[in-house]
């Protein structure tokens, strides 16, 4: 029985992951395509970049209202709903014929990104129980590093090879098979009695806790300096490593690797050591940088290096700021993550924005400098702030304010009850 058990949550999980495979390769999509999407519509390429640019912004505009208007839905059809706007809006964009219908079909993606992802890591929280908040949110975000280790590499070389729209297309065929499959594998996942009372005060609660804020400003800053130079990898990889064309899929796939070896490593350490991982992702980001800005301009071998190695501490960025939210929410976790996704969203316009600004003036060695510079102010926040300590050192003020008891004391994330089982 016990076997069985373990082995249903463990498709559950790998349902999820699948879904969030799903969500970060259609997110990311135009920076793979770059290449052709911009003479494809007749665009820039800061254009281009303007499509994960007005993604974010759209998120982080509509994600807590849709939260709070979808807190009394089952999770599962939250999560089928979220995943099927994907696929509408890859076949929307497969079929558009300029760069407006582009952007209108970005936006039917977008208007649910943000409730999937308030969702899914308390989903996976609920599967393996309270006690291992940050494991379940690695094995789903394996997802996120599958979908640059395999995603955006192989939309890239379909893209060069074979054209952006059946690409694309293929990313809504892929889409409606994550939404088959999590239909199949996990049971109905009614809401839990607490957030179905997300009014006012409770989104007052969760936006000025301080140890939410913290870890929401440690995520606008690292993410900023991140998407500045990630959105424009492409750019990069041409201008540091001199790679162009079906090549450029091959560091890509390279970088997509180290991320699921970061992810991986982060991982298992992130419950029982949340600062320290915290240190190496922010850290990790900024010595990579530094190192891309002093070397790679002189070796296109060391700018490589430093673009591969700069995906381990990128492949443990979600998840450790994900498990921070999940460790110190207690049971408003949906509201909590919504909240902080805002900030990821945030953080994803603000970098891309910069990004884009450095590729139009030539300046892209900034994005670079602008990334590092993030790390390192990232870094000193994590250093000073109890938010990312382990659960029984997050003060127990921070639990009363969010009107909760404190994660691992039997009452954050929900467990791994019947309510969360799968078929």
């Amino acid at each position: 029985m016990l076997l069985r058990r373990s082995s249903r949550t463990g498709l559950a999980l790998g349902a999820l992951s699948a879904a969030c495979f799903v969500s970060v390769t259609s997110e990311n999509l135009p920076v793979a395509l770059l290449p052709q999407l911009a003479p494809g519509f007749g665009v820039s390429e800061q254009a281009i970049g303007l499509l994960v640019t007005g993604y974010a912004v759209v998120v982080a505009v509509t994600v807590v209202p849709l939260v709070a208007v979808t807190a009394r839905w089952d999770r599962r059809t939250t999560a089928l709903a979220t995943v099927a706007a994907i696929a509408v809006s890859n076949l929307l964009l497969a079929a558009a014929p300029g760069y407006g219908v582009a952007v209108v079909a970005r936006l039917v993606s977008a208007v649910g990104h943000g409730v999937f992802w308030s969702v899914v890591a308390p989903m996976a929280a609920r599967l393996l129980g309270p006690q291992r908040v940050g494991r379940a949110t690695a094995v789903v975000f394996a997802g996120n590093s599958l979908a640059f280790l395999l995603g955006l590499p192989l939309s890239s070389w379909l893209g060069a090879t074979v054209g952006w729209r059946p690409a694309v297309l293929a990313m809504a065929g892929v889409a409606a098979l994550s939404a088959v499959v999590i239909r199949l594998t996990i049971h109905p996942m009614p809401p839990e009695h607490s957030a179905r009372r997300q009014g006012r005060s409770a989104v007052r609660r969760v936006v000025t806790d301080r140890s939410l804020a913290a870890v929401n400003l440690v995520t606008v800053i690292v993410v900023s300096g991140h998407f500045a130079a990630f959105t424009y990898i492409t750019a990069i990889i041409a201008d540091y490593v001199h790679l162009t064309g079906p090549a450029t899929s091959s560091l890509l796939l390279a970088y997509g690797a180290a991320g699921l070896v970061g992810l991986t490593l982060i991982g298992r350490q992130v419950d029982g050591r949340p600062q320290a991982t915290a240190l190496v992702v922010t850290g990790g980001t900024a010595a990579c940088m530094l190192v891309l800005l002093v070397a790679g301009p002189g070796s296109g071998s060391i700018a490589g290096a430093a673009v591969v190695l700069w995906a381990v501490p990128a492949g443990g960025l979600a998840v450790v700021l994900q498990a921070a939210v999940l460790r110190v929410a207690g049971a408003q976790q949906d509201l909590a993550s919504a909240v902080y996704i805002v900030a990821f969203q945030l953080g994803i316009a603000l970098g891309a924005w910069i990004g884009g600004a450095c590729l139009d003036h030539g300046t892209l060695p900034v994005a670079v400098a602008t990334a590092m510079t993030c790390g390192l102010i990232a870094a000193t926040i994590v250093r000073r702030t109890t938010a990312f300590t382990s659960p029984d050192n997050v003060p127990a003020a921070a639990s009363r304010r969010l009107g909760t008891r404190r994660p691992g004391r039997g009452s954050g994330g929900g467990g791994g009850g019947e309510e969360g089982s799968v078929g």
